[in-house]
């Protein structure tokens, strides 16, 4: 590996961390970082306006193209509610909300110890359609709940990239150096950023979670859109066009809901009288 290994890596420690996104006046949450003891990894949504998504565990053909197009009502199931993401250590990945939804959308993705860069991506049309940040509240840092904010300019659309990364891979272009919170980044296209690098609060933590938000073009014609991938199979299938990769997706909100729920089903929670 090129570089020096830094003599401390520095993070954002908190059990729960906010992402808030600044465009001028307008400040919004975007998701929660929510790290267990167990070290598990939770992704959650609590924001946006729209309930009622479709979540899939879907896969990537393996018909030797580096670009293919994906159902998402293949292995999709409708929701009314909005779910969290969970990335367990032995890498069982699904989407859940206790008491609203059965855990079904799942599937196994790589163990953490073994994860090493991109994790997960959420894609953001409209942030009108989140939920306003708190001035008092979302400024206080504790070990059990602090925030980041990303600031832009006011966005057709934005990019939200999380990477795993084992504190002792990392690399820096100084010896003797301290690295983080914040570290540059590089997307596969080439684009530069900045990364905000969170961790558990738990000790002997051996990783940091690199959140980096980025301005991208017009998803769609929608107004307000919301998706989500993670969960990939193994890096060696992800960058081989000839091989099947699975992942899980969720997209908000979703048009002609009740007729696809009719169609596809749904992982609503019913409880038994």
């Amino acid at each position: 590996m090129r570089g020096f290994q830094p003599i401390r890596v520095e993070a954002i420690r908190s059990e729960r961390i906010v992402c808030i996104i600044k465009a001028h006046e307008l400040r919004v949450k975007a998701l929660q970082v929510i790290f267990r003891k167990d070290g598990s990894l939770f992704i959650n949504f609590p924001y946006f306006r729209h309930r009622t998504g479709l979540l899939s565990s879907s896969s990537i053909p393996g018909n030797g193209q580096r670009k293919a197009d994906v159902n998402l009502e293949q292995g999709g199931k409708i929701t009314s509610h909005l779910v969290k993401y969970s990335h367990h250590p032995d890498g069982r990945a699904h989407f859940s909300q206790d008491g609203k939804i059965v855990t079904a959308v799942k599937r196994q993705s790589v163990p953490l110890r073994r994860q090493e860069g991109h994790i997960f991506s959420l894609l953001i049309q409209g942030l009108n359609a989140l939920e306003r940040a708190d001035p008092v509240r979302d400024a206080i840092a504790s070990t059990k709940r602090a925030s980041i904010e990303f600031a832009l300019e006011p966005p057709e659309a934005v990019k939200i990239i999380g990477r795993w990364h084992d504190i002792n891979k990392l690399r820096c272009s100084e010896a003797n150096s301290v690295v983080g919170p914040a570290v540059p980044s590089l997307d596969a296209d080439g684009t530069r950023g900045d990364a905000i690098l969170v961790a558990s609060p738990y000790p002997e933590v051996r990783h940091v979670l690199g959140l980096s938000c980025v301005p991208i073009h017009k998803l769609g014609s929608e107004p307000e859109v919301f998706v989500f991938y993670g969960g990939f199979d193994a890096p060696e299938a992800m960058t081989n066009p000839t091989k099947e990769a699975g992942f899980l997706a969720f997209i908000y909100p979703i048009g002609e809901s009740e007729k696809t729920r009719q169609r596809l089903g749904d992982v609503d929670y019913v409880p038994r009288s």
